[in-house]
């Protein structure tokens, strides 16, 4: 046979065989790589999906911090008016009872006009400067929802047992002090007296001061319409506070001096007390023009803006004008804002 001859023989056929060998594993071979490149793709296009949602994570994120610096900072700034505020009480509380005014606004027949926001919280009563204090606004509210405006059962009982139909409360500061207002409008004078009264601590009986019984449960007093600095410590610190009977309106004046950390440190609060008493002053205008008979009368220039004078003097002893019943009176009759009758100390009956 010619070398140049094909050959048909079984070594022939086995390099047919391996060459369809070569072919068919080349085959596999070129479809498993074909399977690595589209695994690639899918990591690829995974890879790809992955940014955005990290993208927007991110945003999330700084979003979140951008939210809570805000309200951080707001807080801070003496926002926050909506946090709720303690319920607590002065350490020392007295009812001061007026004269004229008890007179001339005795029932809300007498002085039927219902309170507004803009003659309690307006006007001369958005800065309030006495006793060398500038008191300063920042939180005011001024509802028909009584109950709301006090914590107590004692005292919500006694508001709508005097037919209390509006509470108007504000809070105030100062460099040195900060303090609460409250006016409520009821029915007629006795209402106010027995509404102040209901807010008096009640003393603690023998078992109770011995640990033999249980101690009367209190009443309960005015709530602050902030719960916000610095009245978040109302309460914590030394605190005192008048409830004034003006005709059937009670005004409650409620002071603490900004650095008071503890109820035990005594201090003279008569000033900020009789400075923060003139959130009364548009009482003082409504008995002058009910007085006068024309109904537009003004308060006497004479008489600033309604102060009296401090009938206990400066020796800061409590005097008891009224004899037995605890009630401090107006000795001014006429005039609308009661002083200290307590003098420098500010102390009258005590609660603590």
């Amino acid at each position: 046979m010619s070398p140049s001859e094909p050959s048909a023989s079984g070594p022939a056929g086995r390099r047919r065989k391996n060459s369809e060998s070569d072919e068919m594993s080349a085959g596999p071979s070129s479809r498993t790589g074909g399977r690595r490149r589209a695994g690639g793709r899918r990591k690829q296009e995974t890879k790809g999906r992955r940014r955005p949602l990290l993208v927007v994570a991110g945003v999330a994120v700084v979003a979140l911090a951008v939210l809570g610096t805000v309200l951080y900072m707001r807080l801070g700034e003496g926002g926050g008016a909506d946090q709720a505020a303690q319920e607590t009480r002065p350490v020392m509380y007295r009812v001061i009872d007026t004269g004229r005014m008890n007179e001339v606004l005795a029932s809300r027949e007498d002085d039927s006009r219902a309170l507004n926001a803009g003659e309690l919280f307006e006007s001369r009563n958005a800065e309030i400067s006495s006793q060398e204090i500038d008191f300063t606004l920042r939180d005011s509210d001024l509802s028909d929802d009584c109950s709301a405006a006090v914590w107590g059962e004692q005292v919500r009982t006694a508001l709508a047992e005097a037919d209390c139909t509006q509470a108007g409360r504000a809070t105030y500061v100062s460099d040195t002090y900060f303090g609460v207002t409250a006016v409520f409008n009821l029915a007629d004078v006795e209402g106010s007296r027995a509404v102040a009264a209901a807010m008096n601590a009640p003393e603690a009986d023998e078992a109770g001061a011995e640990g033999e019984g249980d101690a009367s449960p209190d009443p309960g007093f005015v709530l602050s319409p902030s719960g916000a600095d610095p009245f978040d410590r109302l309460g914590e610190g030394y605190s005192a506070s008048d409830a004034i009977v003006s005709g059937h309106y009670l005004v409650v004046v409620w002071v603490q001096p900004t650095g008071s950390e503890s109820v035990e440190e005594r201090v003279s609060l008569s000033g900020p007390l009789v400075a923060l008493a003139n959130f009364r002053d548009p009482l003082y205008r409504r008995m002058v023009q009910l007085d006068d008979g024309s109904g537009t009368g003004q308060p006497d220039e004479g008489t600033q803006e309604g102060t009296v004078e401090d009938p206990a003097g400066t020796d800061g002893t409590v005097q008891d004008p009224a004899g037995t019943d605890g009630t401090v009176q107006d000795p001014a009759g006429t005039q609308g804002t009661a002083e200290d009758p307590a003098g420098t100390e500010g102390l009258g009956t005590g609660t603590g």
